[in-house]
Parts: C-alpha cells; sequence; structure tokens
C-alpha cells in the first residue's frame, strides 16, 4: 500500500470501522460517558485504530478479525488519558475539559475500570471465535501485563518524587517503557494476530521500545511547548521524574541542586524554564530521541518485506517529527 496518507487512512478505519464496532459493544450511556467524553472529542492521531488494520492487510490476514483489537487499543488509551488527567489534576487535555472535571472523579474512574474490563471480555469472545486457545491466552496474557505495568509506570512517577535526586537512568527507563506499554503492546499482538514467528515478533518487541521511548520524549517536548497552552507545564507541576528533568538534575552543580528543589517546591515555573533553557535541555532530548529512532530503524534493517521494512521506519521517523521547531 502507499504510504502518504496514513493518519487519514487510520482516521478512516477509526471512524468506519473501530467506533461503530465500539459503540456496537459498549453503549454510550452513565457507565462510559466519561470515557466517550475523551474517545469523541478529542482530535488525536488514530494510529492504535490503524495500526493492526494495516498490518494484517500487509500479511493479507482478515482485517475484520483484528478490529476488537483495534477498539481494544483505543480505549484502554483513552482510559489511560482519563485517569492521567485526574492523577495530574490538569483542568483539559487538547482543549477538551478533563473527564473527571466535567463528571467527577468517582464516575470517572470507576467508568474508566468498567469500559477496560468490558473490551477486554468482548475482544476475549472474538478470539475464541478467530484463533486458537493458545493463541488467544498469549495475547490476553500480553494485555494483563500490559496494563500492569501502565498502572506501575503511575506508582513510579509518584514514588519518585520523595527524592528526585535518587532516581538513576535504569528508573527512568522502566518508567518510560511501562508508560509506553499501549503501544508497545499493540505491536505485539498485531504481528502475533498477523502470523508472524517468535523470532520476528521479538525484534518487533525491541524496535517497539526504542519507538516508544521516542514518542515519549517527544510528548515530554510538547509538555513545555505545544501542550504549555493547555496542559500548563503538567509535568513540571507534578514534580515527578521525566527523562528532561533527570538530564536537568544530571547538569547541576551542587550549589545549583539547592535552589533547584525549591523552585520545584515552590512551582517557580518561570525559573525552572530559564534553566531547562540554560541547559539546553531540549537539545539534550532530541538527541535521545534520534538515538532511539536510528536503533528502531537499525533493528528491523533487512527483518521484513521491503513494504512493510518502509512502513515500519515511517512510524519511526515521525517520532522526531515536529511540526515547527520545538523552542522554550
Amino acid at each position: 500500500m502507499k504510504f502518504e496518507n496514513l493518519e487519514q487512512e487510520y482516521e478512516k478505519i477509526f471512524r468506519k470501522k473501530v467506533l461503530p464496532f465500539i459503540e456496537k459493544y459498549i453503549e454510550k450511556d452513565y457507565r462510559s460517558l466519561p470515557v466517550f467524553h475523551l474517545l469523541e472529542g478529542l482530535n488525536i492521531n488514530r494510529f492504535r485504530s490503524g495500526l493492526p488494520v494495516i498490518i494484517a492487510r500487509e500479511y493479507n490476514v482478515d482485517e475484520n478479525n483484528v478490529i476488537p483489537l483495534s477498539a481494544f487499543a483505543e480505549l484502554t488509551f483513552t482510559t489511560a488519558m482519563a485517569q492521567d488527567d485526574f492523577y495530574d489534576n490538569d483542568e483539559s487535555r487538547e482543549g477538551i475539559v478533563a473527564a473527571h472535571k466535567k463528571f467527577g472523579v468517582d464516575i470517572t474512574l470507576l467508568s474508566c475500570d468498567y469500559v477496560n474490563h468490558k473490551i477486554i471480555h468482548v475482544l476475549n469472545n472474538f478470539l475464541k471465535k478467530t484463533v486458537n486457545d493458545s493463541k488467544r491466552n498469549r495475547i490476553i496474557d500480553i494485555i494483563n501485563e500490559g496494563l500492569m505495568l501502565g498502572y506501575l509506570s503511575v506508582i513510579m512517577e509518584i514514588n519518585s518524587k520523595k527524592d528526585l535526586f535518587s532516581v538513576d537512568e535504569d528508573y527512568v527507563r522502566e518508567i518510560y517503557l511501562n508508560k509506553t506499554i499501549h503501544g508497545r503492546m499493540l505491536l505485539e499482538y498485531s504481528f502475533l494476530m498477523a502470523g508472524e514467528t517468535d523470532e520476528k515478533i521479538n525484534i518487533i518487541k525491541k524496535y517497539g521500545e526504542h519507538l516508544a521511548i521516542a514518542g515519549q520524549l517527544k510528548n515530554d517536548i510538547y509538555d513545555f511547548t505545544k501542550h504549555k497552552k493547555y496542559r500548563g507545564l503538567s509535568d513540571l507541576r507534578q514534580g515527578h521524574i521525566t527523562w528532561p528533568l533527570f538530564l536537568l538534575i544530571e547538569s547541576l552543580e551542587i550549589n545549583e541542586k539547592e535552589k533547584f528543589l525549591k523552585d520545584i517546591k515552590e512551582k517557580k515555573y518561570p525559573e525552572l524554564i530559564d534553566l531547562l533553557k540554560n541547559k539546553k535541555i531540549i537539545e539534550k532530548t532530541l538527541k535521545l530521541i534520534d538515538f532511539n529512532v536510528e536503533e528502531a530503524k537499525r533493528i528491523i534493517e533487512g527483518k521484513f518485506s521491503e513494504n512493510l521494512e518502509g512502513l515500519l521506519k515511517l512510524w519511526a521517523e515521525g517520532n522526531r517529527s515536529f511540526s515547527k521547531k520545538p523552542e522554550l
């Protein structure tokens, strides 16, 4: 297939196939309204809907068999955003009122749990009809472990606030891999449904790790720049570790550390932004993104068909593509 209009194709798949499937099996009512509020309201890249379908097409697999996986991916990512907005006490996301602010905390969090379990139930029933028990169990295991790791990332972020200076790079990396599990398991189970070998799936998992880290680093930069208007420096406000903040801490002189902690505690964001500028943290983060994008591309070099390799490289490059040069 041609790759020039992938985002439009993702959106088409979401609107024509995935959203109707969701609406058929999860009623839009008091139980699910907080989730539908973000699912329908946000103008985001729908690659989570499109990726399983695009991969199915590349392997000549019936794409209707992967629509439940696309629905799972969209819904669990949406619930994660709703929960994240609550944990971060954000008022809005991309100009849309945060679900917990519109519907209340209790109903939003319970709705997220309800929708997550409901779509897993729906998915499991569909898998019983389309794959053998071994593959079905493997996909459900991927999903259960993935959701667990997603929650663990939030716990680790909160825990990091106890002592930012004690956090090492391995801890940060683990947070990032757990935090990006939705995209990583999406790749794994999409290739598993396509019938790919364990060897190739392991390659995809490594590729996905670098892809996910690059994508999260891009989001970190957006938190300081593009999303500043809507989310108001959410990461800095929370005071938990991010990779850019880790890079900043690593660059501090001994006599700068006390003031840094004071500025974090007193929420002196202009001073912190100036520090990020002076220490060239955006530039260092961009180098990290470049490294992970190049590693992702290197890992899949010559391992898949020419068409699929081109698609995988295109996805990798998207994680270092900015609409304009990121500046503080």
